[in-house]
């Protein structure tokens, strides 16, 4: 433990010398025994151990031990040992044992269809609703409802670039961060950073247009490579903006004023943001609405079809029709009955 926390005041150090601090986006909270073998890892491996050592003393009683049966009986403890302390190439506090096989086989085995019932949520998880699995019963005024009976507000906050300030500035903008987390007040409170996908569907629209307009072949062939290349860039993942939020939440009670209270606590936080800086460096906060949460949301539990859609997001959701298409097929079918409509008055 003392080894852990040298480096880890060796590296608060180093990162203060220059400005920067490190935040805990993964915080671990297991209790370590030695290095990096905590007693979770222990619990783990010693049932394993404890079915060897059992085995072993069976089969010499039976007089049937030797070298190579002992290695045998140990097999199934060494294989969960190498799988428990290999860690995650970033995230040290995932196991291989966690991330490559429980996390495979409950995703292989997990249910992959619900429904959605209106009204109350159901009191069993066994009916798939939903909101249940998301944790997600709605959205409206402004705050997310969890499925735990929860009001939740996300705050969107512009970022200061500490790499371009001198030493002072830097000081300055860490020291006015310190007061207003410890002049916060609020106990549920959390920082995240978020990484938002950028939509070029618009653009790409517009630019198709511009394609189909255009009568010089050369040009259309030319224009034809770009308008791919910008699908290439549209379905890359590292197509992205980060975000900074700051999301709070409260219990939702059966009172008329949890809404209220809720968002006089985040605008009271906003105010204090806003004056925690001053001049190019001061903060801009955006207390996110129905549709601006929809889109984080989106954002948080399906990346991929959140950066295909954009603006279709929110249009999908409220759309109030039994069925809804696609682009493609939007278009196809305008274009069918445009072709009908032609022929009939012809």
């Amino acid at each position: 433990m003392a080894m852990r926390s040298d480096s880890y005041m060796e590296r608060q150090e180093r990162l203060r010398e220059r400005g920067k601090v490190e935040l805990p986006l993964n915080i671990d909270t297991k209790k370590y025994l030695y290095g990096n073998i905590s007693f979770q890892d222990v619990f783990i491996v010693l049932p394993f151990l404890l079915l060897g050592a059992t085995l072993s003393y069976l089969l010499f009683r039976a007089g049937h031990l030797n070298q190579q049966i002992l290695l045998v009986t140990f097999v199934p403890a060494m294989i969960v040992t190498v799988f428990q302390l290999n860690k995650h190439p970033i995230r040290k506090n995932l196991s291989l044992l966690q991330y490559k096989v429980i996390w495979k086989l409950q995703a292989k085995h997990r249910k992959k269809s619900f429904h959605y019932a209106k009204g109350a949520l159901p009191m069993s998880r066994k009916q798939g609703d939903t909101r249940t699995e998301l944790g997600l019963a709605n959205i409206a005024n402004g705050c997310l409802e969890s499925s735990d009976r929860k009001l939740i507000k996300v705050l969107e906050i512009s970022s200061v670039n500490l790499s371009l300030m001198n030493e002072l500035a830097k000081e300055n903008v860490l020291s006015a961060y310190q007061s207003f987390i410890n002049d916060t007040g609020e106990k549920q409170i959390q920082l995240m950073q978020v990484a938002q996908p950028i939509n070029l569907t618009n653009y790409l629209m517009w630019f198709n247009e511009e394609v189909d307009q255009n009568t010089s072949y050369a040009k259309r062939v030319l224009k034809q490579g770009y308008s791919n290349q910008i699908e290439r860039i549209q379905k890359s993942k590292n197509m992205v903006t980060r975000k900074r939020y700051l999301v709070i939440s409260k219990p939702m009670t059966d009172s008329s004023k949890d809404y209220m209270k809720l968002e006089t606590t985040a605008n009271i936080l906003k105010a204090k943001l806003e004056q925690m800086l001053s001049g190019y460096e001061k903060l801009d906060v955006n207390i996110l609405e129905n549709d601006e949460l929809l889109k984080f949301y989106y954002a948080c539990i399906d990346f991929d079809n959140a950066q295909a859609q954009g603006e279709n997001i929110v249009q999908k959701t409220n759309s109030k029709l039994d069925v809804v298409v696609g682009k493609n097929t939007a278009k196809a079918l305008v274009d069918q009955y445009k072709t009908l409509l032609n022929e009939r008055f012809e």
